[in-house]
């Protein structure tokens, strides 16, 4: 019924269609006529779409539901598009935002590296080496030194945003690739990240300014 890529839609499918022995017959079957609307809807694919690229773990679309089923109430019977959106959103200030607002400023520039990364090559996987020539156009253009640090510095705070589980490796390559050629995935979106700048801790203008611009 759904191709490998639209999986999730079949297991929010199955997750929230009322089976026969549910006793109101006729609420299930606008309930189910309902589900499949939803599932059919663009908003939600997207939604759940973006949230598999992030994370493949069921409990997060298992939490996702729940978020939106808490809005069914009397006066409002069935799960809308907009339930499954703000649940969305609910669900991205998690704990990775909480852990972006901990981060030093030059993890944070390395997270903007990586965004912009992104933004180029359209979510293809990047690797230290990447993300560090990315933050050193950012250093130069600048000719601030107060950014400036030493590369196996740099190494280390990219390595801690993987032990915080912000970047991880892709699955299914050699573990035998130098460190600084390993192909790794952000695990935020834009808005995360775009959120994550508006209420970073005193943030720089300049690293703020970079986070919004294209010129990467």
């Amino acid at each position: 019924m759904y191709p490998n890529r639209d999986r999730r839609l079949y297991i929010v499918a199955i997750g929230l269609i009322l089976q026969t022995e549910f006793p109101e017959k006729n609420f299930a079957q606008k309930w189910n006529k309902n589900v499949q609307s939803l599932i059919e809807d663009r908003t939600v694919q997207a939604v759940l779409q973006n949230q598999f690229h992030y994370s493949k773990d069921l409990r997060s679309l298992y939490m996702l539901l729940m978020l939106a089923l808490s809005n069914v109430t009397v006066s409002h019977p069935y799960i809308t598009a907009s339930d499954v959106l703000e649940a969305s959103k609910l669900c991205g200030t998690d704990s990775k935002a909480n852990i972006v607002h901990g981060l030093s400023v030059l993890e944070f520039c390395l997270v903007i590296a990586m965004k912009h990364l992104n933004d180029i090559y359209e979510g293809e996987p990047f690797n230290f080496q990447m993300v560090y020539n990315e933050y050193q156009k950012f250093v130069q253009r600048k000719a601030h030194t107060v950014y400036s640090f030493e590369k196996p510095v740099v190494m280390k705070a990219f390595e801690h945003l993987q032990q915080l589980e912000l970047i991880k490796p892709v699955e299914g390559l050699s573990a035998c690739a130098q460190k600084e050629y390993l192909l790794m995935k952000l695990l935020l979106d834009n808005n995360q990240i775009m959120d994550a700048v508006q209420v970073y801790p005193n943030c720089p203008t300049d690293v703020k300014q970079w986070a919004t611009s294209s010129l990467s």
